[in-house]
Protein backbone atom coordinates (compact mmCIF):
# COMPACT_ATOMS: atom_id res chain seq x y z
CA UNK A 1 0.00 0.00 0.00
CA UNK A 2 1.12 3.56 -0.59
CA UNK A 3 2.52 5.43 2.38
CA UNK A 4 -0.22 7.07 4.44
CA UNK A 5 -0.95 10.72 3.84
CA UNK A 6 0.04 12.10 7.27
CA UNK A 7 -2.02 15.35 7.14
CA UNK A 8 -5.13 13.39 6.10
CA UNK A 9 -4.54 10.78 8.81
CA UNK A 10 -4.21 13.54 11.42
CA UNK A 11 -7.43 15.13 10.19
CA UNK A 12 -9.28 11.81 10.47
CA UNK A 13 -7.91 11.33 14.01
CA UNK A 14 -9.11 14.84 14.86
CA UNK A 15 -12.59 13.95 13.61
CA UNK A 16 -12.47 10.82 15.74
CA UNK A 17 -11.50 12.71 18.92
CA UNK A 18 -13.67 15.82 18.50
CA UNK A 19 -16.91 14.28 19.89
CA UNK A 20 -15.15 13.05 23.03
CA UNK A 21 -13.52 16.47 23.50
CA UNK A 22 -16.97 18.05 23.13
CA UNK A 23 -18.36 15.58 25.67
CA UNK A 24 -15.66 16.62 28.14
CA UNK A 25 -16.50 20.30 27.64
CA UNK A 26 -20.25 19.72 27.95
CA UNK A 27 -20.06 17.17 30.80
CA UNK A 28 -21.02 19.62 33.56
CA UNK A 29 -24.03 20.81 31.56
CA UNK A 30 -25.52 17.32 31.24
CA UNK A 31 -28.63 16.72 33.37
CA UNK A 32 -28.16 14.48 36.39
CA UNK A 33 -31.18 12.39 35.36
CA UNK A 34 -31.62 11.23 31.76
CA UNK A 35 -34.71 9.27 30.62
CA UNK A 36 -33.76 5.99 28.91
CA UNK A 37 -35.26 2.71 27.68
CA UNK A 38 -38.15 4.33 25.81
CA UNK A 39 -40.99 2.09 24.68
CA UNK A 40 -42.44 2.21 21.18
CA UNK A 41 -44.74 5.06 22.25
CA UNK A 42 -41.81 7.19 23.39
CA UNK A 43 -42.47 6.74 27.12
CA UNK A 44 -39.30 6.27 29.23
CA UNK A 45 -39.21 3.02 31.20
CA UNK A 46 -36.42 4.13 33.54
CA UNK A 47 -34.44 7.20 34.52
CA UNK A 48 -30.74 6.89 33.83
CA UNK A 49 -27.77 9.02 34.81
CA UNK A 50 -24.61 10.40 33.29
CA UNK A 51 -23.01 6.94 33.53
CA UNK A 52 -25.59 5.52 31.13
CA UNK A 53 -24.94 8.33 28.69
CA UNK A 54 -21.18 7.88 29.03
CA UNK A 55 -21.59 4.19 28.13
CA UNK A 56 -23.41 5.17 24.95
CA UNK A 57 -20.72 7.71 24.03
CA UNK A 58 -17.93 5.19 24.68
CA UNK A 59 -19.71 2.72 22.40
CA UNK A 60 -19.93 5.30 19.61
CA UNK A 61 -16.27 6.24 20.11
CA UNK A 62 -15.17 2.58 19.98
CA UNK A 63 -17.27 2.08 16.83
CA UNK A 64 -15.51 5.06 15.27
CA UNK A 65 -12.11 3.79 16.46
CA UNK A 66 -12.79 0.30 15.09
CA UNK A 67 -13.63 1.77 11.68
CA UNK A 68 -10.45 3.85 11.79
CA UNK A 69 -8.21 0.84 12.39
CA UNK A 70 -10.19 -1.30 9.96
CA UNK A 71 -9.58 1.13 7.11
CA UNK A 72 -6.13 2.28 8.20
CA UNK A 73 -4.35 -1.04 8.67
CA UNK A 74 -6.24 -3.61 6.58
CA UNK A 75 -5.83 -2.31 3.00
CA UNK A 76 -3.76 -4.58 0.78
CA UNK A 77 -0.34 -3.82 -0.60
CA UNK A 78 -1.60 -2.92 -4.05
CA UNK A 79 -1.30 -4.78 -7.31
CA UNK A 80 2.17 -4.74 -8.92
CA UNK A 81 0.45 -4.70 -12.34
CA UNK A 82 -1.77 -1.71 -11.55
CA UNK A 83 -1.08 1.52 -13.40
CA UNK A 84 -0.02 4.47 -11.22
CA UNK A 85 -3.11 6.38 -12.35
CA UNK A 86 -5.42 3.58 -11.19
CA UNK A 87 -3.57 3.18 -7.90
CA UNK A 88 -3.81 6.93 -7.29
CA UNK A 89 -7.54 6.89 -8.08
CA UNK A 90 -8.15 4.01 -5.64
CA UNK A 91 -6.07 5.74 -2.98
CA UNK A 92 -8.10 8.96 -3.27
CA UNK A 93 -11.36 6.99 -3.11
CA UNK A 94 -10.01 5.22 -0.03
CA UNK A 95 -9.52 8.51 1.83
CA UNK A 96 -12.78 9.97 0.56
CA UNK A 97 -14.77 7.07 2.02
CA UNK A 98 -12.93 7.34 5.34
CA UNK A 99 -13.61 11.07 5.57
CA UNK A 100 -17.32 10.59 4.88
CA UNK A 101 -17.65 7.91 7.57
CA UNK A 102 -15.82 9.86 10.28
CA UNK A 103 -17.51 13.18 9.45
CA UNK A 104 -20.87 11.43 9.67
CA UNK A 105 -20.10 9.89 13.06
CA UNK A 106 -18.57 13.10 14.44
CA UNK A 107 -21.62 15.19 13.49
CA UNK A 108 -24.07 12.52 14.63
CA UNK A 109 -22.39 12.10 18.03
CA UNK A 110 -22.08 15.86 18.46
CA UNK A 111 -25.82 16.32 17.86
CA UNK A 112 -26.62 13.71 20.52
CA UNK A 113 -24.36 15.42 23.08
CA UNK A 114 -25.80 18.85 22.27
CA UNK A 115 -29.42 17.75 22.62
CA UNK A 116 -28.83 15.90 25.88
CA UNK A 117 -26.83 18.81 27.34
CA UNK A 118 -29.75 21.15 26.55
CA UNK A 119 -32.28 18.71 28.06
CA UNK A 120 -34.15 18.68 24.77
CA UNK A 121 -36.70 15.90 24.20
CA UNK A 122 -34.55 13.18 22.72
CA UNK A 123 -34.80 9.39 22.67
CA UNK A 124 -31.04 8.94 22.58
CA UNK A 125 -30.74 5.18 22.23
CA UNK A 126 -33.37 5.07 19.51
CA UNK A 127 -31.60 7.72 17.47
CA UNK A 128 -28.24 6.09 18.12
CA UNK A 129 -29.47 2.81 16.66
CA UNK A 130 -31.08 4.65 13.75
CA UNK A 131 -27.82 6.51 13.05
CA UNK A 132 -25.62 3.41 13.26
CA UNK A 133 -28.14 1.35 11.30
CA UNK A 134 -28.28 3.98 8.57
CA UNK A 135 -24.48 3.98 8.31
CA UNK A 136 -24.41 0.16 8.05
CA UNK A 137 -27.13 0.20 5.37
CA UNK A 138 -25.37 2.87 3.31
CA UNK A 139 -22.08 0.97 3.49
CA UNK A 140 -23.94 -2.14 2.37
CA UNK A 141 -25.38 -0.34 -0.65
CA UNK A 142 -21.89 0.94 -1.48
CA UNK A 143 -20.27 -2.50 -1.17
CA UNK A 144 -22.52 -3.98 -3.86
CA UNK A 145 -21.24 -1.41 -6.38
CA UNK A 146 -17.58 -1.62 -5.42
CA UNK A 147 -15.16 -2.70 -8.14
CA UNK A 148 -12.06 -4.82 -7.37
CA UNK A 149 -9.29 -2.80 -5.75
CA UNK A 150 -6.61 -3.17 -3.07
CA UNK A 151 -7.77 -0.42 -0.72
CA UNK A 152 -11.49 -0.65 0.10
CA UNK A 153 -13.88 -3.57 0.45
CA UNK A 154 -13.67 -7.22 1.47
CA UNK A 155 -10.00 -7.71 0.61
CA UNK A 156 -9.26 -11.37 1.24
CA UNK A 157 -6.71 -13.49 -0.66
CA UNK A 158 -9.61 -15.09 -2.56
CA UNK A 159 -11.49 -11.92 -3.58
CA UNK A 160 -8.27 -10.25 -4.72
CA UNK A 161 -7.28 -13.10 -7.01
CA UNK A 162 -10.68 -13.61 -8.64
CA UNK A 163 -13.01 -10.89 -9.99
CA UNK A 164 -15.87 -13.40 -9.86
CA UNK A 165 -15.31 -14.17 -6.18
CA UNK A 166 -14.97 -10.43 -5.52
CA UNK A 167 -18.33 -9.75 -7.17
CA UNK A 168 -20.17 -12.60 -5.41
CA UNK A 169 -18.65 -11.78 -2.03
CA UNK A 170 -19.45 -8.08 -2.25
CA UNK A 171 -22.97 -8.78 -3.45
CA UNK A 172 -23.48 -11.08 -0.45
CA UNK A 173 -21.79 -8.68 2.00
CA UNK A 174 -23.66 -5.69 0.60
CA UNK A 175 -27.05 -7.35 0.99
CA UNK A 176 -26.14 -8.56 4.49
CA UNK A 177 -24.97 -5.08 5.60
CA UNK A 178 -28.01 -3.41 4.02
CA UNK A 179 -30.55 -5.67 5.72
CA UNK A 180 -28.61 -5.62 8.99
CA UNK A 181 -28.73 -1.83 8.94
CA UNK A 182 -32.50 -1.91 8.46
CA UNK A 183 -32.88 -4.44 11.30
CA UNK A 184 -30.74 -2.26 13.61
CA UNK A 185 -32.94 0.76 12.83
CA UNK A 186 -36.09 -1.21 13.68
CA UNK A 187 -34.47 -2.72 16.80
CA UNK A 188 -33.81 0.79 18.07
CA UNK A 189 -37.53 1.10 18.81
CA UNK A 190 -37.51 -1.93 21.12
CA UNK A 191 -34.07 -2.60 22.64
CA UNK A 192 -32.95 -0.97 25.90
CA UNK A 193 -29.67 0.94 25.90
CA UNK A 194 -27.25 -1.56 27.43
CA UNK A 195 -28.72 -4.55 25.57
CA UNK A 196 -28.54 -2.64 22.31
CA UNK A 197 -24.87 -1.79 22.80
CA UNK A 198 -23.88 -5.44 23.25
CA UNK A 199 -26.11 -6.53 20.35
CA UNK A 200 -24.40 -4.02 18.06
CA UNK A 201 -20.95 -5.24 19.14
CA UNK A 202 -22.00 -8.81 18.31
CA UNK A 203 -23.43 -7.70 14.96
CA UNK A 204 -20.16 -5.94 14.13
CA UNK A 205 -18.22 -9.16 14.63
CA UNK A 206 -20.65 -11.09 12.40
CA UNK A 207 -20.51 -8.49 9.62
CA UNK A 208 -16.72 -8.68 9.62
CA UNK A 209 -16.43 -12.48 9.77
CA UNK A 210 -19.08 -13.82 7.38
CA UNK A 211 -17.82 -12.22 4.13
CA UNK A 212 -14.33 -13.56 4.88
CA UNK A 213 -15.68 -17.08 5.40
CA UNK A 214 -17.93 -16.79 2.34
CA UNK A 215 -15.06 -15.81 0.03
CA UNK A 216 -13.00 -18.74 1.34
CA UNK A 217 -15.84 -21.17 0.62
CA UNK A 218 -16.30 -19.78 -2.89
CA UNK A 219 -12.63 -20.36 -3.62
CA UNK A 220 -12.85 -23.93 -2.37
CA UNK A 221 -16.11 -24.94 -4.05
CA UNK A 222 -14.31 -26.81 -6.81
CA UNK A 223 -11.81 -28.40 -4.44
CA UNK A 224 -14.28 -30.53 -2.56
Amino acid sequence: MQKPDIPKELLILLLLLLPMAYLGIAWNTLPAVIPTNFDINGVPQRMGNKGDFLLLMIFLFLTNLMLYFLFRYLPGEGSPEALPEQTGHDHRAYYRIRFMIHIYLAIFTGIIIFMVSRSLPFIMERWTFIGVGLLIALLGAYLRKLQPNYFVGVRTPWTLKSPEIWKKTHDMAGRMWLWTGIIVIVAGFFLPLVTGVFVLIFIGAILAALPYIYSFRLDNEDKG
